[in-house]
């Protein structure tokens, strides 16, 4: 229907900024076999350069750090050694709570790649209240928000004005190829969409977790969006802004966990 199809030339040097490719620590890549044929298929997409971002998560994902931090080095000691050329860095998908400041102060890894950026995700039913209020409470305490999959929050798809808001206080948007390509059902795309005609839309990020139900296609995204907004379009939002990232880590002096 949209053309997915057609083939052109291959954008390489994408980054993936949000994805759960570390082993057995969340709902995402179960054992290091299944990391690698996520990797695998994540490079032949194009991408070069990862910030895998495990979920952290009251009740739900709160591995120790120490956990986190081994299975972060098995997963990149095998990348390393079958994509040389391949960046890896650590991160972290901080689901909202009211000591975050706290825990992001006490632990480096809830920071993207050592910088000062936050990969910040809501649950579908927060309100507009919350949202903004953690926002602001990021971005005054010196972090920048980058909320995490834009397009699943019921109060923000339905009030664009608070889309607004948020850039306003500080944060960078962020929204799942699948949902710009149509896979997530047609209200996500339209809200994708509008954000990125709007000028809204800073980031795409795979959030795969496995190659079934949830497997990486930015390449796929990333030749759409070429075909439709130029090509200027997938190398903002895939190479350009998430540079940003890191090169904001380096200037702080932070060290990030890259592949060497």
């Amino acid at each position: 229907m949209f053309g997915f199809k057609k083939k052109g030339p291959q954008l390489t040097g994408l980054w993936d900024i949000h994805c759960h490719l570390v082993p057995g620590v969340d709902d995402g890549a179960a054992d290091l076999r299944a990391s690698m044929a996520l990797l695998e298929a994540e490079y032949r997409d194009g991408v070069r350069n990862i910030i895998v971002t495990p979920h952290n998560r009251l009740h739900m994902f709160e591995n120790e750090e120490a956990d986190i931090l081994a299975a972060y080095e098995q997963f990149r000691q095998a990348a390393k050694a079958a994509y040389p050329d391949l960046a890896l860095y650590l991160g972290c998908e901080l689901h909202q709570r009211s000591e975050m400041v706290d825990m992001i102060r006490a632990r480096e890894q809830f920071r993207l790649a050592g910088g000062n950026c936050v990969l910040l995700e809501f649950s579908t039913w927060d309100d507009a209240r919350r949202i903004r209020k953690r926002v602001y409470t990021l971005a005054a305490n010196g972090y920048t928000p980058i909320v995490a999959h834009v397009e699943r929050y019921q109060n923000l798809t339905s009030d664009m004005a608070l889309a607004e808001d948020l850039v306003g206080l500080g944060a960078y948007l962020q929204v799942n190829a699948d949902s710009l390509l149509g896979k997530d059902g047609m209200a996500a795309r339209r809200f994708s969409h509008r954000l990125l005609e709007q000028g809204l839309l800073h980031f795409v990020g795979s959030d795969a977790h496995d190659l079934k139900y949830r497997p990486p296609r930015l390449g796929e995204c990333a030749a759409y969006l070429a075909r439709q907004y130029g090509e200027e379009c997938p190398r903002r939002l895939l190479i350009e802004n998430p540079k940003e990232i890191i090169f904001a880590g380096e200037e702080n002096g932070e060290q990030s966990a890259a592949s060497e």
